[in-house]
């Protein structure tokens, strides 16, 4: 392919991925996820009110995340390194003129173009270039990666790192230039530090090019031994600091295995047929997949390594993955690397030519099924289902203090404690006087006239009251005003 009409092909891909994250970019963070897309975007917002501390990130929930009844008024969020917040916050530092919440989605967006920009550069040294165009369009158009490129969490911008890591030691590997060893380590510790999951797409393809270059006695060879300690030490010493404040540290074992769940029905009912089955490849892409495996194998490709460490990730990591499909962002460059090699051996000519053609109309219907079915499932996503949180946050920011401390009752959804704007907590841990001694609690907002919300008006000055939330000043009201709030329905 003339290198003109290569650069241009990819600029087109890489535009047509840009635009298609655009959709609903400025949405409130209330959609799916919004919980977890809430506690990242606050490190942030933090950084843009105290100062940027990379050693001591923070957001605004002061409950107990570490299930050792540890409550946390500071607000310590030490999970990983907060290098995607540097990089948002460094975003709308030099272009304030759009929200923050728009620049932490931009973050990811381009993130995720870097990633199928290097996805190309990689694939191409091992395959043909039409596989590499194909891989980095699958990455980009996929309509779960389009949702999952374009929401405040780090895990793009991890597999970002992991995969300039992965192609520093790929150019490594061929020449043994130190500088790009070196590369490659520095990448990959970053990867390791934002999400420590990034070891296992790192881990095995390393071991793939040291056995490809030192062979079976690979695992002796001292480079390999650095470069996993390279990858790895910086990591360990973030988390060491991280446990100066285990208030901070969410528990997160359950991850593992915590519902005894690996290797059950359920869980290969769940991720294979349900997350990748399903929301990924749309059920129809199953077929290309399975084809790009097989050409893979049939290869030997070092690109099996890249579903290697993806399998077994989804092993390791059961309940997680099961749990909560955000989960499934790393695996995405390997999936696409797959359905690139399918496509490409199914469009391989045949003998005959009505082999040839059916072979390419399978491919092709294939490939718009799957993509039509998969943003079917997934278009749900986007919809935001509880705007109430997005007005009752509006109204505290109206009504209250900016440095008061709110109960943003919740079940536990930091999302609507992020609207209010303030610090404090999202649902009620212990009786509401308690948490007026230690913590200082000033206000309490709902959006659901339960018994709890009730009873808490009953005692307390009512703020504001529409339809949709209250706002309740932690004051009581003297004994002979205090009448019981009426519930409705009730004569």
């Amino acid at each position: 392919m003339i290198p003109r009409i290569r650069i241009f092909i990819l600029v087109v891909i890489l535009a047509v991925g840009f635009a298609v994250r655009m959709y609903k970019i400025d949405n409130p963070i209330a959609d799916w996820h919004s919980w977890r897309q809430a506690d990242t975007a606050a490190v942030t917002r933090n950084f843009v009110r105290y100062g940027v501390n990379l050693l001591y990130p923070r957001y605004d929930d002061f409950s107990d995340v570490s299930g050792r009844g540890l409550f946390n008024p500071e607000g310590y969020r030490m999970v990983e390194f907060p290098l995607f917040n540097l990089v948002h916050y460094t975003l709308r530092e030099v272009f304030p003129f759009n929200s923050l919440e728009f620049w932490g989605r931009m973050t990811s967006v381009l993130s995720a173009l870097a990633s199928a920009v290097f996805i190309y550069l990689i694939v191409s040294r091992h395959a043909s270039e039409k596989t590499a165009m194909l891989a980095s369009f699958f990455y980009l158009l996929l309509p779960f990666n389009i949702y999952f490129t374009r929401v405040i969490l780090p895990d793009p911008f991890m597999v970002t790192l992991y995969l300039v890591s992965l192609y520093f030691l790929d150019l490594w590997s061929v020449g043994s230039i130190f500088k790009f060893f070196l590369l490659s380590a520095f990448f990959g510790a970053l990867a390791v530090m934002v999400k420590p999951v990034a070891i296992f797409f790192l881990g095995v393809p390393a071991a793939w090019l040291f056995w490809k270059k030192y062979g079976f006695r690979f695992y002796r060879q001292k480079p390999l031994i650095i470069l996993y300690s390279l990858y790895l030490v910086p990591f360990l010493v973030w988390r060491t600091w991280e446990h100066r404040h285990p208030e901070g540290i969410p528990g997160s074992i359950w991850l593992l295995n915590g519902d005894h769940i690996r290797f059950k029905g359920a869980f290969f009912r769940w991720i294979f047929g349900e997350r990748l089955g399903n929301m990924i490849l749309g059920n129809w892409g199953i077929l290309p997949l399975s084809a790009g495996i097989i050409a893979a194998l049939s290869s030997g490709s070092y690109l099996l390594s890249w579903l290697a460490g993806a399998v077994l990730y989804l092993f390791t990591f059961a309940s997680g993955n099961v749990r909560h499909d955000y989960y499934q962002i790393p695996i995405l460059p390997a999936v696409s690397v797959m359905l690139a090699l399918g496509v490409t051996a199914l469009w391989k000519a045949e003998p005959s030519l009505l082999g040839t053609l059916g072979k390419r109309t399978l491919a092709l219907i294939s490939v718009l099924f799957m993509l039509s079915f998969s943003w079917y499932t997934l278009r749900g996503n986007y919809q935001i289902n509880h705007w109430e949180i997005i007005q009752a946050g509006r109204a505290v920011d109206r009504l209250i203090p900016g440095d008061a401390t709110v109960i943003a009752n919740y079940n536990g959804d930091t999302a609507f404690l992020y609207h209010t704007n303030r610090r404090g907590f999202t649902n009620v841990p212990l009786p509401v006087k308690d948490l007026i001694d230690r913590f200082g609690i000033d206000y309490y907002v709902s959006v659901n006239y339960d018994v709890a919300t009730r009873d808490i008006m009953d005692i307390y000055t009512v703020v504001e009251e529409k339809p949709e939330y209250v706002i309740v000043r932690l004051e009581e009201r003297p004994r002979h005003l205090i009448t019981p709030t009426p519930t409705p329905g009730l004569l």
